[in-house]
Parts: C-alpha cells; sequence; structure tokens
C-alpha cells in the first residue's frame, strides 16, 4: 500500500509587507530605530498586531502601526488545517 501522504504543516507566512513611508517631518532626524511588533494571525488570515517594543518616538509608532494593520499573512497549517499563531517581527527603519 501507498504510504499516506504527509500533511503539510508551516508557520504563518507574510504575502504581503509594506513598509511606512517617513514623512520629511521625521527624516530631518537621522533615524535608525527598531521595534518589535507581535501579530496575531487568525485561522482565516486576518491580523491584529501591536508594539510590544515601540521606538523612542510616539508619532513613529502610530505611523508604523497603520502600515503593520495592513500586512498580510497566510495562516499557520496543522495538520493541514489552518489555525491561530502568535509572531514577533523586528521592524527596522533607517533613515539616513
Amino acid at each position: 500500500p501507498a504510504a499516506p501522504a504527509a500533511i503539510p504543516n508551516h508557520a504563518a507566512r507574510t504575502v504581503s509587507q509594506p513598509m511606512p513611508v517617513i514623512p520629511d517631518e521625521l527624516r530631518d532626524e537621522a533615524m535608525h530605530e527598531r521595534a518589535i511588533a507581535r501579530f496575531n494571525i487568525a485561522a482565516d488570515g486576518s491580523v491584529t498586531v501591536k508594539l510590544i517594543k515601540p521606538t523612542q518616538n510616539p508619532q513613529l509608532n502610530r505611523l508604523l502601526l497603520e502600515t503593520l494593520r495592513q500586512w498580510k499573512f497566510d495562516p499557520a497549517i496543522q495538520d493541514g488545517k489552518a489555525v491561530p499563531s502568535v509572531q514577533d517581527i523586528a521592524i527596522r527603519v533607517q533613515v539616513d
């Protein structure tokens, strides 16, 4: 008899990752910032996100969150079924 097909398991994957457009008023200061975003990815691929390690700049944090809410994910797969998952992703902002 044929061996049963392996059931794929994988973590959620980003399918769209727009990065924030840094406005001129924030470009004036050369920035090398890093934030950590926590994405809660539902089984249908919808996302809620929060900054678990924000930057020092509240305006930049708001801009990051607005942009990160637009990210799209394929959900994690466990035993062949979409399941909710959480991913922490470091976001680097560099303006020279």
